[in-house]
């Protein structure tokens, strides 16, 4: 049996090429796996192409028409692939508010994926006295508060207020178990609304837009408990008790 020094100087220039290619497949693939790299960024799809072109090129050695035809079709979809990221990266666009929301819930997302979720849902103006969740009844749809003042109030009493970048109804969003408060609007407040089913539906298909959305929900509420520990450390402090 033929040692490995034997092998590696049986090789010829074009095997040469050949093997550095599917070397370059087996790594880009290992580090899509490892999480290293993405898919939907220029590295990937780049270093499918030279693997294909390699490999292609060895062949011109030892032309095998099945494995040309596979290298080919390779070779076109790292092309359309790369030509998909240019166009992402070129002409979708993000208006201040949408690029808003985007950060504040799914940063991780390509600005393609945002868009489809953006689109899911819609911006609104809501009046003063709008009920945002109500406790007790199930939420309907999940809000990011773009301008404005919200009070979060259980049982009739204002425990906290909540404005611009936070949001409201994300607690209940996997058990879509009832609110545990009511969420008014004390002022007129711009919002951006999604249903919490359509919202949940999305975010099980992306699993780094659920992560992103795990981290913003943990922020959300310790900002919420922040501001409630306030507001109970005042009226402790002078005496009070916590207003409507």
């Amino acid at each position: 049996m033929p040692n490995i020094n034997e092998l590696i100087g049986g090789l010829d220039f074009l095997d040469g090429v050949g093997t550095a290619g599917v070397l370059a497949y087996v790594g880009a693939y290992l580090a899509l796996q490892l999480g290293v790299v993405k898919g939907d960024v220029y590295i990937f799809p780049s270093v499918n192409l030279a693997a294909s072109l390699a490999v292609l090129f060895s062949l011109t050695g030892d032309f095998n028409p099945f494995s040309v035809t596979i290298e080919i079709c390779w070779s076109v979809i790292s092309v359309i692939g790369i030509t998909r990221i240019y166009i992402i990266h070129r002409f979708v666009r993000l208006t201040e508010e949408e690029a808003e929301v985007a950060r504040r819930i799914v940063p991780s997302l390509k600005k393609d994926s945002a868009r489809r979720l953006l689109k899911l849902g819609r911006f609104t103006d809501a009046d003063e006295g709008t009920i945002l969740t109500e406790q007790g009844k199930s939420v309907v749809d999940v809000a990011m508060i773009m301008g404005g003042l919200c009070h979060i109030e259980r049982n009739g009493k204002h425990i906290a207020s909540i404005s611009v970048g936070a949001l409201v109804g994300e607690l209940t969003l996997a058990t879509g178990a009832p609110s545990t408060a009511t969420v008014r609007c004390v002022v007129p407040s711009r919002l951006f609304l999604i249903s919490r089913n359509v919202l949940w539906g999305f975010l099980q298909r992306n699993p780094e837009a659920m992560a992103d959305m795990e981290r913003s929900i943990a922020g959300d509420l310790r900002l919420k408990l922040t501001d409630t520990s306030t507001r109970l450390s005042s009226a402790l402090g002078d005496g009070s008790t916590l207003s409507n």
